[in-house]
């Protein structure tokens, strides 16, 4: 592979190599994992870095404001480029890393979605979920040979940890790092005790921070294990993924790829201009700043590093709470003003893992009751039990305290409704084909769902199949889409608010046409700043509308990326990935000790789950 010598000058410059001492150090600090040493085969070894849902303007904000130094040094002293680019639709790390690690990334239209044949919501919050996309991709993996870090797909990696699912079946303990990652820990006491202090110290910093959103209207609510989950991201997570990198660089492992998640969390629930996200940020560059001194000073090869966000993120609302209910309590309560199943005939419901939400309204229910059987003398009592409910019911709900409604099940009319940030995917699961126009518009029930969803002022796209192309429809117009061409057909252009140019229709025309795609397709409504979110966020990826699909990325300039085509995640694996796969992956006996796979469960045993 060519090398670009000023790069290497320069790099050489800021990190030099490490002395007799550090080498000693490292040589006895890394003893339990020598026979992982790799051969220097004379190729240059590639270290990618992603930086969840960090858009190429938001990137572009904080370096102006000072909050990635290290990036901005990398920018500013060495041969490398920054550039926007194109990640495709859905804009969700699921659809991305797998075009990224793959090369391929046909049938996932959304982070959430429904699988009609299966009868089966297929959710990426979950392991299941996961490991379904998982297994469907045929294409080999750019990480063979190498490592994955923190990524939802191994990319066919030799070593993992905290990696969602993997070519082979995996036990939990083995995709969490296994026994490399416990012998890790026991070498790093110092910095145990540092993820401990800093854990405390993040839980206080998300309390104080969700009171004073709470108080100031810039937060939704509290997501029950959030804070819990943003101590086990932001603090443990990160500080380990770094030790199994500088391991890995030491050890000269050809390819890794890990992901930091810190920022996409917090840019969710804090908006991704927030000083929280942009604080966040800051510490995953400090940590950025370890990784390339050790890249420069004691690494096992010369590496190329590549430091690359996956989408972007648009500042949001809920939906939830700008309306009072969730999108699945919209189409309920649209549906149940019709009758139930046509022609007189119940719809069946279908089996699905999926949890109803008919316990989300039990906190509320709870003091209504007590409110009743209050004696009429506290009537004052009463009334406040009655606020607080209204409150209670407008703002949580008792399972939004512990899981928030992520889609709904609606088996008495037989829909499907998933959420995807500000895209949701809704199925009419009656029917186990991809649904066109033609066929919605055969039934008076989907026709009068569609209208009134139309005229909802939080939705502000719907796209439908049709024939072989794709029908656009606001409240102020409708178009059809074909080959990435538009065509109105009355009123103005759909697409105008959300800005769509060539490369966009033509993302959003694959998008709507998946098989596994929803019968109609939801675009939250956008006024040019904020999107609305069907999640309870206030800062969204998913579908189009502001930096939600622009990603940046920083690579050397020897890559020549400057001027290359990157019009969909695709173009990643194609530009630089597989420029550094290892010819073929590592016998089996190399690979993590697998565990037995499991068959398949049935759509009855997924039910009971």
């Amino acid at each position: 592979m060519d090398v670009d010598p000023g790069a290497e000058f320069v790099e050489r410059r800021q990190n030099p190599r490490a002395g007799p001492l550090l080498q000693l150090y490292y040589r006895l600090k890394y003893r339990p994992f020598a026979h992982e040493r790799r051969p220097h085969d004379g190729r240059r070894g590639l270290l990618a870095l992603q930086i969840d849902a960090l858009a190429y303007g938001d990137l572009r904000r904080a370096l102006r404001l000072g909050y990635c130094p290290t990036i901005a040094r990398l920018l500013r002293e060495s041969n490398y480029d920054l550039r926007r680019w194109f990640c495709g639709l859905p804009s969700a790390t699921p659809y991305c890393q797998a075009g990224i690690l793959y090369g391929e990334n046909a049938g996932i239209p959304a982070f959430r979605f429904y699988d009609k044949t299966l009868r089966q919501v297929v959710t990426c919050n979950a392991p299941e979920g996961v490991q379904y996309i998982r297994d469907r991709i045929d294409a080999p993996g750019v990480l063979a040979g190498g490592s994955s870090y923190v990524n939802l797909l191994d990319g066919d990696a030799q070593t993992v940890a905290f990696t969602v699912a993997t070519r082979q079946r995996m036990s939990v303990y083995r995709r969490l790092g296994g026994t490399r990652m416990a012998f890790l820990i026991a070498l790093h006491p110092v910095r145990m005790i540092r993820i401990l202090v800093q854990s405390i110290v993040e839980w206080l910093r998300e309390e104080w921070e969700r009171m004073w959103g709470e108080l100031t209207g810039n937060v939704t609510h509290a997501e029950g294990i959030f804070p819990y989950l943003r101590i086990l991201s932001n603090v443990v997570m990160r500080e380990l993924q770094t030790m199994a990198i500088l391991l890995d660089l030491y050890l000269g492992v050809p390819i890794i790829y890990s992901t930091f998640m810190q920022y996409d969390e917090l840019g969710h629930h804090f908006g991704p201009r927030s000083r929280q996200a942009l604080g966040d940020l800051k510490r995953t560059d400090a940590r950025i700043k370890e990784i390339l001194r050790m890249v420069g000073s004691a690494a096992g090869r010369g590496y190329d590093v590549v430091i690359l966000s996956d989408h972007g993120m648009t500042p949001a609302v809920s939906y939830r709470v700008a309306y009072d209910e969730s999108l699945g309590t919209t189409v309920e309560r649209i549906l149940a003003g019709e009758p139930v199943g046509a022609h007189g005939r119940p719809l069946s419901a279908m089996a699905s893992f999926a949890e109803d939400s008919e316990y989300a309204d039990a906190g509320p229910q709870i003091l209504d009751a007590a409110a009743l059987v209050a004696p009429p003398s506290y009537g004052r009592v009463r009334r406040t039990l009655r606020h607080l409910r209204d409150w209670l019911r407008r703002h949580y709900g008792l399972r939004e305290l512990i899981l928030p409604e992520k889609y709904r099940v609606d088996a008495r009319h037989d829909v499907v409704v998933t959420y995807s940030s500000c895209l949701a995917e809704l199925y009419f699961a009656d029917d186990p084909r991809p649904l066109t126009r033609a066929d919605l518009a055969r039934d008076p029930r989907r026709v009068n769902l569609y209208a009134a969803l139309l005229a909802h002022p939080g939705i502000g796209l719907i796209a439908t199949r049709a024939g072989d192309g794709v029908h656009l429809e606001s409240r102020l117009g409708r178009a059809r889409l074909r080959d990435g061409t538009l065509d109105v057909t009355a009123g103005v252009n759909p697409l105008a608010m959300y800005r769509a140019d060539v490369r966009t229709m033509r993302a959003l025309e694959s998008l709507v046409r998946q098989p596994n795609g929803g019968d109609l397709v939801l675009v939250g409504a956008f006024d040019g700043h904020q999107i609305v979110s069907f999640d309870d966020q206030v800062g969204a990826h998913g579908s189009i509308g502001g930096d939600q699909t622009y990603p940046f990325l920083i690579a050397p300039r020897s890559l020549g990326v400057r001027d290359a085509v990157l019009d969909d995640a695709r173009d990643i694996h194609r530009v630089i990935m597989s420029r550094y796969a290892v010819p073929s992956p590592p016998p089996p006996d190399e690979m993590d000790e697998p565990v037995s796979a499991s068959p398949p469960r049935s759509p009855a045993a997924a039910s009971a789950a």
